[in-house]
């Protein structure tokens, strides 16, 4: 039914939380973290997460390359939280090793990926830093199993936009129709694949009721369940 699968990557393929959880985690125990006054994590990663948001949001507006807005966002943490704002970058630097080298897999994804192989024509097309999804993809040993590999970053263009997904088409040799768009967002992904007239399959991962209007042509709980969609043509 389709000739080329292409997959969101964060939250789709990856565990995203898991893997920036477990970085931050090894990040702290590495710079002594834990041993400081009044630490504890909730502290933390609620005054972090905020910060970091809004540096992530205005990056591109901003100009700003990833490391600084890890530094920023550690630096503005820690001086919000009276800590020593000065090992800011130091900690950045740690953490985006540490995430650049994860590859936690959702639930049945890495098997998914090897029964397509061979069968499809395989992409990424990700909102995310290059450098990270490259590395994380290549440490996860799947990499070399997609046929072109799309980062926001790297093309100049951001889900929902409809140029990111034409790039994708390219470079597989396929049309819109030929073709199968896998995401969790209904913002980025959902709007992007209509926008390119690519038929979306919704990661429903947290189970979320959908509003009125919206309406992709698939939706699952498990990315496993894509197999149902491919093989047999049924609407999970």
């Amino acid at each position: 039914m389709y000739k080329a699968i292409l997959f969101d990557l964060d939250n789709t393929l990856l565990d995203y939380d898991r893997c920036e959880a477990d970085s931050m985690l090894m990040t702290g125990r590495q710079h002594g973290l834990e041993e400081w006054e009044r630490f504890s994590w909730e502290l933390f990663w609620t005054t972090f997460a905020p910060i970091n948001g809004v540096y992530w949001n205005e990056r591109t507006e901003r100009k700003l390359s990833i490391r600084q807005v890890l530094d920023y966002s550690f630096r503005d943490t820690l001086a919000r939280l009276d800590w020593d704002a000065s090992r800011s970058a130091k900690l950045a630097e740690t953490y985006w090793d540490h995430f650049c080298a994860l590859c936690h897999f959702e639930e049945g994804a890495k098997e998914l990926l090897g029964e397509l192989h061979g069968s499809r024509k395989l992409a990424v097309v990700s909102n995310g830093i290059g450098e990270a999804q490259r590395k994380r993809t290549a440490s996860g040993d799947i990499f070399r199993l997609f046929d072109a590999f799309i980062v926001s970053d790297e093309v100049g263009r951001w889900k929902p936009d409809p140029y990111i997904f034409e790039i994708a088409l390219r470079e597989l040799g396929v049309r819109p129709s030929e073709a199968l768009f896998v995401g969790d967002s209904l913002e980025c992904d959902y709007a992007g694949a209509l926008a390119a007239g690519i038929d979306f399959c919704f990661y429903n991962r947290s189970r979320a009721p959908l509003d009125a209007g919206i309406a992709p042509r698939y939706a699952v709980e498990r990315i496993g369940d894509i197999r149902s969609i491919l093989f047999d043509g049924s609407k999970v």
